[in-house]
């Protein structure tokens, strides 16, 4: 059985997601390789060849190099998530983050081709200090009779250094924000809902998972949604009125203590089984 891979979209201003995460990379070249101690005379008579090769140290080529590195593979060092239904993915780094929804433009070639664009970049810490460790796209169906079937809006879950994990929309509002525990956020995971396939077994209900270094924290897909949809409905008030003052919802949750485990890297959410 013979497979392939279709390109449905493509990247087609990922620089200026880099630059907005990276500043020192949007030069060409490293600020680094144009230091040169004010104090040393640039006159060839009076110091000779040996004033210059003092001003080049191996440091620089060092630094020169990792720039170099870092210039090309900067993806490595963000944060990633692209939502399910592929029309929204956040890039993250520390404090900042940029989100890029698909749309059609026209290529080079003069045809109209599927393009992630920025739609929204800023900042998203609150605490000083905290940063993005984690970030998770969650499409959200909509409870219109007339939907079509693709979701209403997605929901970005970022989990921080500080122990917090914030809601936000696609337009970068905070919607929701809980401290959970005080730990750095490790992974977030969403399961969704899924019908009894064979017989003895349950169906498994949407939830929303955050690991931490010694505890993991489970909320219930269904309290979450009704908590996200009145945040979001009294952001949308509050926007019209000219008023900043929203009071979120409680969110339940549970909390399992992890006792006796060196190191966690990964965690799955399997669901009920009887």
């Amino acid at each position: 059985m013979a497979c392939s891979i279709v390109q449905f979209c493509h990247f087609q201003d990922l620089q200026a997601a880099r630059d907005f995460l990276f500043p020192h990379l949007r030069a060409d070249t490293p600020s680094c390789a144009m230091r040169r101690d004010p104090s040393k005379s640039t006159n060839w008579d009076d110091d000779g060849w040996g004033a210059w090769e003092e001003t080049e140290p191996q440091e620089l080529e060092e630094e020169g190099n990792t720039y170099k590195t870092q210039k090309t593979s900067w993806l490595q060092d963000c944060v990633l998530s692209l939502s399910p239904t592929n029309d929204l993915m956040v890039i993250a780094r520390e404090q900042k983050a940029v989100f890029l929804v698909p749309k059609w433009k026209h290529s080079d070639k003069g045809k109209e081709e599927m393009q992630f664009a920025v739609s929204w970049s800023g900042f998203l810490n609150v605490e000083e200090g905290e940063c993005v460790t984690s970030a998770l796209c969650i499409p959200l169906a909509s409870q219109k009779r007339s939907s079509t079937g693709r979701p209403d809006w997605t929901c970005i879950v970022v989990g921080f250094t500080s122990g917090y994990v914030r809601f936000y929309t696609e337009s970068g509002v905070l919607l929701l924000a809980q401290l959970l525990n005080e730990d750095p956020v490790l992974q977030l995971k969403c399961r969704t809902y899924e019908i009894p396939r064979h017989p003895g077994v349950t169906e498994q209900n949407e939830e929303l998972s955050i690991l931490y270094p010694a505890a993991i924290v489970t909320i219930d897909g269904f309290s979450l949604f009704q908590s996200l949809r009145a945040c979001r409905n009294q952001v949308a008030k509050a926007a019209a009125s000219g008023s900043e003052n929203v009071q979120p919802p409680p969110l339940a949750y549970k909390k399992w203590g992890l006792q006796d485990i060196d190191a966690i890297i990964d965690h799955a959410s399997i669901g009920k089984h009887y």
